[in-house]
């Protein structure tokens, strides 16, 4: 018997330490390919409206996937109120979606301290992956930015992990933004 139970126990370790390297040999979210046509997306946002991405079909929308409590997320949030008040009248919109466990009981206060003027909601992990085209067993970091033309088509994506794009966040964006926002409503691809 004491035989037996010492090969049960390594045959438990041995199933563990394997379950451990497939979990760790699961890469990094990929962004998807761009470009690619963006599926709907509603936010019920923290003010009770609601926002859809086909409501917003004629404007350039940066829908922004963040956690409540991820200081890039806060930074990046703070950053884009500045762009918000200068491009909204140019057709530019933000849908920012807050995606971890606590963001229900934290939003409210989260909107506030970090002057969050855009509209922003919570959602579901498995809400982003879908809209990001990425695996659910994918490990995705936030904040992660998806840039969508005036025809609805996904033209920019940022992962999280996108240290080129994110150290020098406002610059990229602007970047990226100004030849969208030039585009007429009916242009894109």
């Amino acid at each position: 018997m004491g035989m037996g139970s010492a090969v049960g126990r390594s045959v438990q370790a041995s199933v563990a330490i394997a379950a451990a390297c497939l979990l760790l040999a699961v890469p990094p979210a990929e962004a998807g390919s761009v470009p690619r046509n963006a599926p709907e997306l509603t936010l019920t946002t923290t003010t009770g409206g609601s926002v859809s991405l086909s409501d917003l079909r004629g404007k350039v929308v940066a829908v922004l996937w963040i956690s409540t409590d991820c200081p890039h997320c806060q930074e990046t949030c703070e950053a884009l109120g500045p762009m918000y008040r200068e491009f909204a009248g140019k057709g530019f919109e933000i849908m920012a979606m807050a995606v971890n466990p606590g963001a229900p009981g934290n939003i409210g206060r989260f909107r506030s301290r970090h002057s969050v003027e855009f509209p922003l909601g919570v959602s579901t992990r498995s809400d982003w992956m879908r809209f990001a085209d990425l695996s659910v067993m994918a490990r995705a970091y936030v904040p992660y930015l998806m840039l969508v033309d005036r025809k609805g088509v996904i033209r920019h994506e940022h992962r999280g992990m996108d240290q080129a794009f994110w150290s020098d966040q406002i610059t990229n964006l602007r970047k990226e933004l100004a030849p969208l926002l030039a585009e007429p409503a009916g242009a894109g691809r």
